[in-house]
This record gives C-alpha cells, structure tokens and sequence, in this order.
C-alpha cells in the first residue's frame, strides 16, 4: 500500500493476478489499511475477478513479436521467429487462454519424433512460456497455464576441445581460404575467438572504440547476460589487434562492404573439413556425425584456462557466466588430464612404498 497525488493505494498479487485499487483520499494510514484488508478478503473469496481478454494463439504472436523486435536483441528475436513458426500449426485459431498444458506435452513429443534435438525443443517451450507471461501482463490471460510444463533433459556437456596439433591445422587451413576481396581476416577471427574466449556474436560486435590497449583490456557491451565486461587482452589478441588497427574500421572484423560481419563466412566450414575435424559418435543407439563448430573455439579456450589453474570465479567473470554451473565444465575437462591427475595417486603411492625400505648399514651381510 502506497500513497499517490494524496490517495492511497493498494496494489498486490492474488493467483498470479494483479489487483490494483485506490482506497480514497483524505483518510488516514489506519482507515486505508482497513479499506485494503477487506479488498483482499473480497479477491480471495473471488468477488472482484478480472475477466481476461479473448485473443487468438496467431493474433497474440504477432504482438508478441512486434515487442520482441523491440526490446529483444536482434538474434533474441529471430530466434522467437523460428519458435512461433513450429508452434503455429499446432496452436494456430485457438485462444490463448484456453491452451492447456497437456497440449504443450504433445507438442513436445511430436517434435522429438519428427527429429528435433531437446535443446530445439526447449527453446521453442521458453518462448511458449514467456508468451504466456506477456499474455498475463498485457491483460489477455489471468494466470500461465504452461507455467509448470518441464523442458526436456538436454546433454550440454558435449564439446570439442582442440589440442595443439589440432589447432595448428585449423589456423594453417584459415590461412589458406581464400574470401571476399582478398580481406584475409578468417585466421585472424578464429585465433582471436580461441585466445579471448569471446562469443562470435560479440567478436562480430567489436568496435575500435572498445579496445583499450593500454590498459590491456577489451569491453564488451553486447553480452547474452546484457552485463558488460572487460577481458584482459593477452599476447596473442595484442598480435592481431595491433595487425587489424591499421585497417582503420570502426569494428575490429569486418566484411567486404566495410560493415561489421554479420554471419560466420562458409570458408570457416571448409576449413573445418579440410582440417578434418570432423568424428562419430554414438547418441541414442545411433552413429552421429560431428563437425567442430565455432562455438567449440570458446569452450577450448575456457578447457584451457580450466587446465592451467584458473579458479572457477576467474573463469565466469572472463567467460560472461552468469552462474556456476557453466563454468564448472571448464575445470579439468579432457581425458588426458583426468589421467594426469589419478596417476597423481600412484606416485603418492610409490613415496609411501620408499619411506618403508629398510636401508641396511653399509658392509652389512
């Protein structure tokens, strides 16, 4: 309860539903707090119900999207595009408050029988969700109907992680592509990505502006976690921004029209298969094929920081993790590490046996 232009006001949450009423002006704290308490007793006993708006389920997505275009960063919202176009068949002409949870499941199902991978699935469930939540907020719905509808297992601990020769045979292969107007930038982008743990979308974002050499940082401002952050710039990124400064651009990569990049050049794919990386895998009783992704850059430079001791702290504030969960892959992750470190036990082991010979006066018998 608030006081307004000298009204007082209550306004609080019943069910997931918003109530807001002003109790009068000209009345003191103790009266409108009597006022308040019988208004609350008159919502719970469903006297004062809000009647939600009827809109479609293809009307509603409309506004939706205008809003996500809006407030939403660009990818965000392409994103939700895609979402909505696999829900339209399946919800298309029914109104938005009558959807019920049990029709989310089989959408669900039918979409991981028709192919699509649990973490496909999920983001189309999200943005779902957050319809939902919009619907709540603009007044079309008094409650989320899918609030509670889980989102399926996803196996996020899959990545590549380079090794040295590995390394070595991509970048000698980026070298080697040839690209739009002769602008060599691929190797540049891919070492870059690996030596700054940086997204592609915020290396395509990075303007010279940003860039403090100086004071041996670069600032990011277009996160996914919308929080800026600086990452220390190491020898490596020193190299090549110092090589890039003197093309004299306002971002740090750019395309053949001079603007920012705004999609990964198919030469990075063809260096991909010419590096031969490239393996199989079994998922689900059956044989995948697995291709090194760009993305698979940052989580080889987030491995290495793992591997050469950095704290977990010291990993999510470089890497943008917003929580733990993310960064704990990252802390020894590759198999010849985790060898490295149990057969840490058998030199402890091999000491102990040590301590236990007994050494025998010289010239004994």
């Amino acid at each position: 309860m608030y006081q307004r232009d000298g009204n007082w006001v209550t306004e609080f949450y019943h069910d997931g539903i918003r109530y807001k009423k002003a109790l009068g002006m000209g009345i003191s704290k103790t009266v409108a707090k009597e006022r308040e308490a019988k208004y609350k007793q008159e919502v719970r006993e469903g006297k004062h119900r809000i009647k939600a708006r009827r809109i479609r389920f293809e009307t509603f997505t409309k506004k939706y999207l205008d809003h996500a275009r809006v407030n939403k960063k660009p990818s965000s919202a392409k994103r939700n595009e895609v979402s909505i176009d696999q829900l339209m068949p399946y919800f298309k002409g029914k109104l938005m408050g009558s959807i019920h949870p049990w029709e989310l499941e089989q959408y669900k199902k039918a979409r991981r029988d028709g192919g699509a991978s649990p973490a496909t699935v999920n983001r189309d469930v999200a943005c779902f969700r957050n319809m939902m939540n919009k619907g709540i907020e603009w007044g079309y719905l008094q409650f989320n109907p899918v609030a509670k509808v889980k989102e399926l297992h996803e196996d996020n601990e899959r990545m590549w992680v380079l090794t040295t020769d590995e390394e070595e045979c991509l970048l000698k292969e980026c070298d080697k592509r040839p690209q739009r107007k002769k602008a060599k930038y691929l190797r540049d982008l891919a070492e870059f990505a690996l030596y700054s743990g940086m997204r592609e979308d915020e290396i395509f974002n990075l303007r010279w502006v940003n860039v403090h050499l100086d004071e041996n940082y670069v600032l990011i401002t277009d996160t996914k976690n919308h929080k800026n952050r600086a990452i220390p710039v190491n020898e490596t990124m020193r190299e090549i921004l110092e090589r890039r400064k003197e093309l004299q651009k306002e971002y740090v990569f750019t395309n053949s029209a001079d603007g920012k990049l705004t999609v990964l050049t198919n030469s990075f794919w063809t260096a991909v298969a010419e590096a031969n990386l490239v393996r199989h895998e079994v998922k689900d009783n059956e044989t995948i094929k697995v291709r090194f992704r760009f993305h698979d850059l940052r989580h080889t430079f987030g491995s290495r920081l793992g591997m050469n001791g950095a704290d977990l702290k010291t990993i999510m504030e470089i890497m943008g993790h917003s929580t733990p969960r993310m960064a704990m892959r990252y802390q020894h992750p590759t198999p010849d590490h985790k060898l490295t470190a149990v057969r840490s036990l058998d030199r402890s082991r091999k000491r102990k046996e040590e301590k236990k010979v007994v050494h025998l006066p010289f010239g004994t018998a």
